[in-house]
């Protein structure tokens, strides 16, 4: 079970514990606002409503900005409402006291700030109609409200989930201390009116039933999906080890083939370029190859039918080259200036029994070659010479730009892959986010260890599953809960002598 995982579903839990106790903070300002008639607690009923609402939007971390901002809007409006909803009392003391709060909105976002500003200003005010009145009672809710700005400050400053975030699991430990807080507040008044809060009663304990449905029914099916994301990397990287001993073989078969053509010898002896060109041009588009390329005895590229206006550089040094010098096809993979890090083959060219040249055939390593394999697997594939990546279907953070040319830098999966030669799947870091990800060594033909590819799943892919579980099964328990709670509640006023 990755940790990202287990953080998601913390998280989804204090949340949804925040969305109660907002829920039921409000339902009892609706009881208070019928025995007083009072207009300011209908303020406070709208504004503990709004909370609890971004309360259930933050826990099921509903994707999209503008669902997020008209949450966190909502919020903002509900701190204002609940503000007010005190600041109406007649004799308001501690304003003062409020009004020297320092701006956080300069060190934080905006929202960020202005949430904490009327936080602060919350718990001062409460903090006053508690001395004001004696009312011991209203301690509990000043902590609620003072530890849920600290929280507030905290969660400011970690930004988004981050499990090496040491601020962002303080933060919700202060949540947890404040909503802790509410519901002691809050079940001063349930204990003492019981009968009148059965209804409370029931879907507090149905709400809390269903939490816990939810998460343990999510914990299962995550780690299976995990578990099946797991084989299906694993299957990625054998769909590559596929293609690439694929397309070895062909590039050999095709090089020895065009080697054959009893033309090719005297063209390359005689130094016709234009010749050269269109027939190897013709290989090139028949054969559906990568590239293809012809050398003079020295290992010089004499025509590259690809580009035809690099030529004249020595390539005797490449291992596939060096072979076919001294009459032997051969096929590896291995980088070359021009073709980058491809897949080669190269075979001799005889004229009366003497090597006049090579004919080099093959297939580039690039992001093409990632883009297809994605298109069938569906998942982000990254392809490593040694460690540096060389093609990637996974972008930047600019969204623009392909990963391409950064190293991975986890020395586990280095050594493991590329010194041992063993296949690993562990989460890793990409341009910033996490990712579950497989890295499967692959050879040259002498043996050598030269490059892994990588297949790779968002990690935000798997929570967004636990998020939509979450959502779907707590719902569905919820309705069954309150289908059967319903004849229970009514039984039970029978039995305290309430009328139906």
């Amino acid at each position: 079970m990755s940790i990202d995982f287990i953080v998601n579903n913390i998280h989804f839990t204090i949340e949804l514990l925040g969305a109660l106790c907002f829920f039921v903070m409000a339902w009892l300002a609706v009881d208070a606002y019928k025995a007083g008639k009072h207009y300011s607690l209908l303020f406070r009923v709208l504004g503990l409503s709004l909370m609890a609402l971004w309360q259930v939007v933050h826990a099921f971390s509903l994707s999209g900005d503008i669902v997020k901002f008209f949450g966190f809007s909502g919020y903002i409006v509900g701190l204002v409402f609940v503000l007010a909803s005190y600041m109406a009392s007649p004799k308001m003391a501690g304003l003062s006291a409020i009004l020297i709060i320092p701006s956080f909105a300069g060190v934080f976002t905006f929202f960020e700030g202005v949430a904490v500003l009327l936080l602060s200003a919350i718990t001062f005010t409460v903090y006053g109609q508690m001395k004001r009145e004696h009312n011991a009672s209203l301690n509990s809710l000043v902590l609620g409200f003072l530890f849920t700005t600290i929280g507030s400050i905290l969660m400011a400053i970690s930004g988004v989930i981050d499990v090496q975030n040491v601020y962002w699991y303080i933060a919700h430990l202060f949540e947890v201390l404040g909503f802790m807080s509410f519901t002691y507040w809050v079940w001063q008044y349930l204990r003492m009116r019981i009968h009148e809060s059965l209804v409370l009663i029931f879907l507090t304990m149905t709400i809390f039933i269903a939490t816990l449905v939810t998460l343990a029914f999510s914990t299962i099916l995550i780690s299976k999906v995990e578990q099946q994301t797991r084989n299906n990397l694993l299957i990625d990287a054998k769909v590559f080890d596929f293609t690439v001993q694929n397309l070895m073989d062909k590039s050999g078969a095709e090089s020895k083939y065009i080697a054959t053509n009893t033309l090719l010898p005297n063209i390359v002896s005689s130094g016709d370029t234009i010749r050269l060109q269109t027939v190897l041009t013709q290989y090139l588009e028949s054969e559906k190859l990568g590239f293809l390329l012809a050398t003079d005895a020295s290992g010089t590229v004499i025509m590259r039918a690809h580009a035809v206006t690099e030529y004249g550089d020595s390539i005797a040094y490449e291992r596939s080259v060096e072979e076919a010098l001294v009459g032997n096809s051969f096929t590896t993979i291995e980088y070359s200036p021009r073709e980058k890090f491809s897949i080669r083959s190269a075979s001799p060219l005889y004229k009366d029994g003497k090597v006049v040249g090579t004919i080099v055939a093959g297939f580039p390593l690039d992001n093409v070659m990632v883009d297809g394999i994605k298109n069938i697997t569906g998942l982000d594939t990254t392809l490593y010479q040694a460690d540096l990546a060389v093609a990637s279907t996974s972008m930047s953070a600019d969204g623009r730009s392909r990963l391409v040319g950064v190293p991975i830098e986890d020395t586990t999966v280095k050594n493991n892959v590329l010194v041992m030669g063993q296949t690993v799947t562990s989460k890793v870091n990409i341009s910033g986010m996490p990712f579950l990800a497989s890295y499967v060594p692959f050879e040259n033909t002498d043996g050598k260890i030269v490059g892994m590819f990588s297949s790779a799943k968002p990690q935000s892919d798997i929570v967004d599953i636990a998020n939509t579980t979450n959502r779907l099964t707590l719902l569905a328990v919820t309705v069954i809960l309150i289908i059967l709670a319903v004849p229970m509640y009514l039984v039970t006023k029978k039995l305290l002598g309430d009328s139906v």
